[in-house]
């Protein structure tokens, strides 16, 4: 009985001397907070080191001593980079990539060159085509040259509204030409008239080439009383001035009236081989 009394004792005195387990080494009662039930503990409890205190974050690593296994040079350290731009909740658009030697193809970048570029402008204001009233067979021949029959009043108007130069007039010898010259003259248009006949061919050939070269009195509409006259000429002027061969010229004067049918007809033909003869 003695003997347990004594280690009780013994027991008590070290525990007094020893105190807590902190490092302040007093007595339990002045250091350590007492060891009662839960509800009578302090309710602001700390956490322990090294536990992360925001919910779902990470904790921080422990830091790298330049004598430790992980340590990587400062040279080797690749700092973040930006945090993209929050999306406004909106689709997103994707811009293509910028084509080689542009600045950029994204909108909005003042100076950026376009790629499609704006819309191409005129160097020209086309001519206007004239309208159809009073212009019997009107045809275009060639670039400024038009061909068709005689013009009525309406069609001397549509010829000046469509801005035509020039009317040139194949008649018959000893024909009546001042009404028709009137009718172009009160109009601003150039009258030309070339009388054109199996015994004129060749100068009426001459003049007419000259007339359609001379490109200001371009656009010109040329017609005649008679569609052979007409074809005549233009046969002629595609074999000389255009220099076609007689298949490709009768092909394209056929329409405009050249015909050897008839007495006119083969008058004309005859007055054509014998120019044709002499070149």
């Amino acid at each position: 009985m003695r003997r347990r009394m004594l280690v009780l004792a013994s027991v008590a005195l070290v525990a007094a001397f020893v105190g807590c387990r902190h490092r302040c080494h007093k007595l339990r009662e002045d250091c350590c907070p007492p060891s009662g039930p839960a509800g009578t503990r302090s309710p602001i409890l700390l956490p322990p080191a090294g536990v992360p205190t925001t919910p779902g974050g990470p904790s921080p690593a422990p830091p790298v001593t330049p004598g430790g296994s992980g340590y990587l040079p400062p040279a080797a350290v690749t700092p973040p980079g930006p945090a993209p731009a929050p999306n406004g909740g909106g689709p997103q658009v994707l811009f293509p990539d910028p084509l080689p030697g542009s600045s950029s193809s994204r909108p909005g970048q003042p100076g950026a060159p376009s790629i499609i570029g704006g819309p191409a402008k005129p160097t020209a204001e086309p001519p206007k085509a004239p309208a159809a009233t009073g212009l019997p067979g009107y045809t275009k021949v060639k670039d400024g040259l038009f061909a068709g029959g005689k013009p009525t009043l309406d069609g001397f108007d549509s010829l000046k509204n469509a801005g035509f130069r020039t009317v040139i007039y194949l008649h018959a010898a000893g024909a009546d030409v001042s009404a028709v010259k009137d009718m172009a003259s009160t109009r601003d248009l150039n009258f030309v008239a070339i009388e054109t006949t199996p015994e004129t061919l060749a100068d009426a050939n001459k003049q007419f080439d000259r007339l359609a070269g001379d490109r200001l009195t371009r656009p010109a509409y040329v017609f005649a009383d008679d569609p052979v006259r007409a074809g005549a000429v233009w046969y002629l002027h595609f074999r000389t001035a255009d220099a076609l061969g007689d298949d490709v010229a009768r092909l394209r004067a056929r329409p405009l009236g050249l015909s050897d049918e008839g007495e006119e007809g083969r008058n004309f033909s005859l007055a054509i081989q014998r120019i044709l003869a002499t070149r």
